[in-house]
């Protein structure tokens, strides 16, 4: 058992404590983070291992994957915030998928398959693309995923715009119908990377987070993700920053920005001008 965790804990309060009583201001709250565990379904081993890391971990499902409610159910019983996880027309030919939205269906068509899928994981908090480098920059498109969502469940549901593409015009558009947003700013494990490098992209996380006061992560349910997400949790208390569900980042962030934000930290916020975006992201 690790005896360090509970003295860390009480020093960030004390901290706390000592910059309201003794500064004479209110402490200002820790920077969030969230991350998404999205592809969940595919694999049933090591999607019941993602439901076992700790902490507010949000989960999204591809409803057709054949493990996607078994471990829907898991992770609802463990209290973890579901997603839907819906796949759209990628950019390149060989990226496209049997039960996807795309821009050439017939409205009718679009709206059978969209409605299917939201129906089909109960317990959902809100809906990311999965793929979708094309289809999120058509207008059209987004707009009716985005009137699907409140047609079916109101403003209820949040999207998340995954952003595999950097001209994604999916937050804009979810924005236009009054839905809950967020935006991704980092992929942990894109193109299956090395330990370090997702170690790297968690550090990366943590910098946004601290800079901007709340930052959002994607990462999928392989062996070397799970690792070093177990491990990097793990050290959220020496780090500063406070992990919540995605739905509670939406929230917190609205009320933060607006009582006036967060500390930046010079030495982090210049390692984030020199990263690089990737321009496509479909390729897992």
């Amino acid at each position: 058992m690790d005896n360090k965790k509970p003295v860390r804990r009480i020093k960030l309060i004390l901290y706390g404590l000592l910059a309201f009583f003794i500064g004479g201001v209110q402490a200002e709250p820790l920077p969030r983070i969230a991350v998404i565990i999205d592809d969940m379904g595919l694999n049933y081993q090591q999607g019941q291992a993602a439901v076992q890391l700790s902490g507010a971990v949000t989960y999204s499902f591809l409803v057709n994957a054949p493990y996607a409610q078994q471990l829907a159910a898991l992770a609802h019983n463990k209290g973890k915030q579901l997603m839907l996880h819906a796949p759209m027309r990628a950019l390149a030919s060989d990226e496209h998928e049997a039960g996807e939205l795309n821009q050439d269906m017939p409205a009718q068509e679009f709206s059978r398959v969209f409605l299917r899928q939201l129906k089909g994981i109960a317990n959902i908090a809100g809906v990311n693309n999965h793929k979708g480098s094309l289809l999120t920059q058509d207008y059209q498109s987004m707009a009716r995923v985005m009137s699907l969502i409140k047609q079916y469940a109101g403003t209820d549901l949040y999207f998340v715009d995954s952003k595999t593409a950097q001209q994604s015009i999916a937050g804009q558009v979810a924005k236009e119908f009054g839905l809950s947003v967020l935006s991704r700013d980092v992929f942990l494990d894109h193109d299956s990377p090395s330990e370090n490098e997702i170690r790297q992209q968690f550090k990366r996380l943590i910098d946004i987070a601290r800079s901007n006061g709340r930052a959002l992560a994607i990462a999928h349910p392989r062996k070397k993700s799970l690792k070093i997400l177990q491990e990097e949790l793990a050290k959220l208390d020496d780090y500063g920053v406070q992990l919540v569900s995605v739905s509670e980042l939406m929230k917190k962030s609205q009320k933060i920005i607006a009582k006036g934000g967060f500390r930046s930290i010079p030495a982090r916020q210049e390692k984030l001008k020199t990263a690089q975006p990737v321009e496509e992201f479909d390729v897992f």
